[in-house]
């Protein structure tokens, strides 16, 4: 049983060296300690020579508490690589999915930008009166140049007549503001003809 402890414990050494293999060491170098105990305590009662298990003893306890400390350091760095990664998908994640909501909102606007007849602009504001109704981002419309509801303004404007559409975001990127202008340039052209 000594030398077994004594050949544990140079296995222990050997998967101390390599790092990775740290965790498999303290197995063996608890075994090879024990297997030396039992071994030294039994040639101690019968009167034999107690080198050969005092040595392998001492190196499994050396190796166990060597293999314990690097056990221990692969252990935190692991969990920190792990945080790391783990934080890190967790952002990119959420960031994608704020990104896509981001998108998604201004996308039943964003189409309405530029310039259109105000049948068109009718129903960008049923949209906004919709989405206000029930979305925490809420979008102001401003009628040339003046704070409007959407509701009340639908009746003001004329189905034929041109209009421009420019959207604001806020800080966050979600359209906030729809500027609505009439185009009195197209009135006066449409009046000479």
């Amino acid at each position: 049983m000594g030398i077994a402890a004594l050949v544990l414990g140079i296995i222990a050494f050997v998967l101390a060296v390599t790092f990775v293999l740290a965790p498999l060491g303290v197995v063996l170098a608890v075994i090879g300690l024990i297997l030396g105990i039992v071994d030294t305590v039994k040639k101690g009662k019968s009167g034999n020579n107690k080198g050969i298990s005092i040595t392998g003893m001492v190196l499994c306890a050396i190796m166990f508490v060597i293999l314990m400390v690097e056990s221990f350091f692969i252990l935190i760095v692991g969990i920190a690589v792990y945080d790391t990664v783990s934080d890190y998908d967790a952002d990119r994640i959420t960031e994608s999915m704020e990104s896509t909501q981001i998108k998604n909102f201004n996308a039943k606007f964003s189409g309405y930008e530029g310039n259109g007849l105000g049948s068109r602009v009718k129903i960008l504001l049923n949209n906004i009166s919709i989405s206000n109704s029930y979305s925490e981002h809420e979008i102001d419309v401003y009628y040339n140049g003046l704070i409007e509801d959407a509701d009340t303004l639908k009746q003001k404007i004329e189905t034929t007549q041109k209009y421009t559409i420019t959207f604001y975001k806020d800080i966050d990127g979600y359209i906030n503001r729809a500027y609505i202008t009439q185009n009195y340039s197209d009135t006066t052209t449409n009046n000479q003809l």
